[in-house]
């Protein structure tokens, strides 16, 4: 999410005028500096030790902790291009200058999605079914521009949004949130690592018209790891690693599960929309196996050059042909 939302202001700068080369290699360096130090130090110095610093921002008052660090430092390595508030997107989201972004998080009392967006989503906030033959259901999401409206939800700084989209368990501080009661936010993952859940509801939403007015839909997934892990499995023979299996089975296994009750709904998706619906998958494929993606905000200079070196591999080489002649075909028609 975090180069993903950078390149696209790059690109809306470079819509705007901006001389900007999106192929230069610099920018690849800006959003893969190091973000881990300054969350070390950070969380030594004044999580830890140091007395509470606080900042003010339109109006309200935050304390300086690990979270504040992390946005500072991004910030810094990007050259400020992420100092602005969700709501200064809507325009250009609205007229299609640059596609739109959803920012995730899940509030950990009941596991609800908390969705921010330039723009009210309220139609995300429940999967779509016909009441007149099933019982509504719950919303199992919250539309953080309509709940907080009052608390002008709207001036959220994009990279607070970020933040809490990418708020790994403590690394990263819980975002508490101004409710009745105090809520609080943490990492979009929990509840869908790969976006493709909400994705799959969006197009749910906006089937009909979508079927009227495009000739396909592409679902484009970008993936840190593949699904089959045989090699890798939780075991243990000591009693310690006896008496703690279950309980680290699930967190062990909880993307892959993720994973099977989302490729049942992508045939549902496929079924319900028809032969023009395409799903694409890239995964990060390191050249030796043995040395997965790190879940770090520091990676080593093999780490990168094994993500570079992963779009030649095979699978995905594949995967770009398959897309290629997808919209090839799209442009004949």
């Amino acid at each position: 999410m975090l180069g993903a939302v950078y390149f696209r202001e790059l690109y809306h700068e470079k819509v705007k005028g901006k001389p900007i080369n999106l192929q230069d290699k610099q920018y690849v360096n800006n959003i893969s500096k190091d973000l881990l130090s300054p969350l070390f130090s950070s969380f030594l110095t004044r999580d830890m030790l140091g007395p509470a610093q606080k900042f003010t921002s339109n109006g309200f008052e935050y304390v300086k902790d690990r979270g504040y660090a992390f946005e500072e430092k991004l910030n810094e390595n990007t050259g400020g291009v992420f100092l602005k508030t969700i709501g200064s997107y809507q325009e250009a989201e609205a007229k299609a200058l640059i596609p739109s972004v959803f920012f995730n998080s899940v509030i950990t009392r009941d596991a609800r999605k908390m969705i921010i967006a330039s723009r009210p989503v309220r139609f995300l906030m429940r999967p779509v079914a016909d009441s007149t033959h099933i019982m509504p259901f719950d919303a199992d999401a919250v539309d953080f521009n309509s709940f907080l409206r009052n608390q002008n939800s709207n001036d959220i700084h994009l990279l607070s949004a970020l933040r809490m989209n990418a708020t790994f368990p403590y690394v990263l501080p819980n975002v508490w949130l101004p409710t009745n009661p105090v809520i609080d936010v943490m990492d979009a993952g929990l509840r869908d690592n790969y976006g493709q859940e909400s994705a799959l509801r969006f197009i749910a939403v906006f089937k009909d018209w979508i079927q009227e007015n495009t000739s396909k839909v592409v679902l484009i997934q970008i993936r840190d790891r593949s699904l089959s892990d045989w090699d890798k499995p939780l075991e243990s023979n000591s009693l310690i690693g006896f008496l703690t299996k279950p309980f680290l089975i699930l967190q062990n296994n909880w993307f892959k599960m993720q994973d099977y009750y989302q490729h049942d709904q992508l045939d549902y998706m496929r079924k319900a929309y028809g032969d023009n619906f395409y799903r694409f998958s890239f995964q990060y494929i390191p050249s030796k196996s043995e040395a997965p993606a790190s879940l770090s905000f520091h990676l080593t200079a093999a780490e990168k050059r094994d993500i570079a070196e992963a779009v030649k591999n095979p699978l995905n080489q594949k995967e770009f042909q398959r897309l290629q002649k997808t919209i090839q075909h799209s442009e004949i028609k």
